[in-house]
């Protein structure tokens, strides 16, 4: 298991203040940070976007985003926006898997999302955790996701469940994890979904669990049985394992698509540029 120290090391904090600031030209090539045309009086300053839902008003629809990312995005503005995120982080043993582990750039990607809402004079919680307000405050975070090890046998539903019955649902969720629990445990992230919770998904997937070599052993361990095995990566067995796979991210694909969630599928080896600036802003994320 990867060091802490690796992970959240003074070249990954090097890596936030560059995404940043990409992310802060990018606005301003967008038209970001000036005041929108036909805003109503009281509305405060323009701050970003988020995916068009059916029903919004077409007259917030931002012409220039779409003709950049191909996407229809609405403005946002600061009275609008949520300014609190909320992380579930899956720290089951299926994380610790993969070259590199999956857990690495999870972690990764949890600390990133906190840094840029606390930058933007947001706050972050990590589910079961202490609320983090303030950037001066980050290195909090960053010690609670040092703990969040992937040694637990509970998976990601029991959590979401848990966020799905509190009084007040969190308004900005950001889910990590491989996915691949059965499409069925979603349905606690649905039932926030219809309070109203805006859903980001990225979905961490190793190297080889997207494309097995042949020839390898590829060990299996069930989280309620406790039980391991080995399957040796013929030809015959790649092929009837991508197949699963494809089924199960196309179900997953079509849950996200039926909500209005915004997801990226990223593989272990990314970075943090690959993962913000190449899949989750093309997907309408709002960062």
């Amino acid at each position: 298991m990867a060091d802490p120290s690796e992970i959240f090391d003074a070249k990954f904090l090097r890596q936030l203040e560059a995404l940043d600031a990409a992310l802060l030209r990018l606005r301003g090539s967008l038209g970001e940070g000036t005041r929108g045309h036909g805003r109503t009086q009281g509305q405060s300053e323009f701050r970003g976007h988020r995916p068009y839902s059916p029903g919004d008003d077409l007259r917030r629809l931002d012409w220039n985003a779409y003709g950049r990312l191909g996407k229809f995005f609405m403005r946002e503005y600061e009275r609008e926006r949520a300014e609190h995120i909320t992380i579930l982080l899956d720290c089951s043993r299926s994380m610790a898997a993969g070259t590199p582990p999956k857990y690495v750039l999870a972690r990764r990607a949890a600390a990133a999302f906190g840094y840029l809402a606390l930058k933007r004079g947001g706050s972050a919680t990590l589910v079961g955790q202490p609320v983090v307000e303030g950037v001066a405050r980050f290195s909090r975070l960053l010690e609670q996701l040092t703990d969040a090890v992937p040694t637990s046998d509970t998976g990601l539903s029991t959590h979401a469940k848990a966020l799905a019955a509190r009084g007040k649902a969190p308004s900005d969720l950001v889910v990590i994890s491989d996915g691949l629990e059965p499409l069925d445990s979603l349905q606690p992230l649905q039932s926030l979904s219809e309070r109203r919770t805006a859903v980001t998904i990225v979905q961490v997937l190793a190297p080889e669990e997207l494309e097995p070599p042949p020839g390898g052993m590829l060990e299996l361990r069930g989280l309620e049985e406790g039980e391991t095995i080995e399957l040796e990566l013929d030809a015959s067995t790649i092929a009837a394992y991508q197949a699963e796979l494809e089924k199960h991210l196309e179900g997953l694909e079509s849950i996200t698509m039926r909500h209005a969630w915004t997801m990226a599928l990223t593989d272990s080896a990314a970075d943090l540029q690959q993962l913000f600036i190449g899949k989750l802003l093309p997907a309408g994320a709002s960062l």
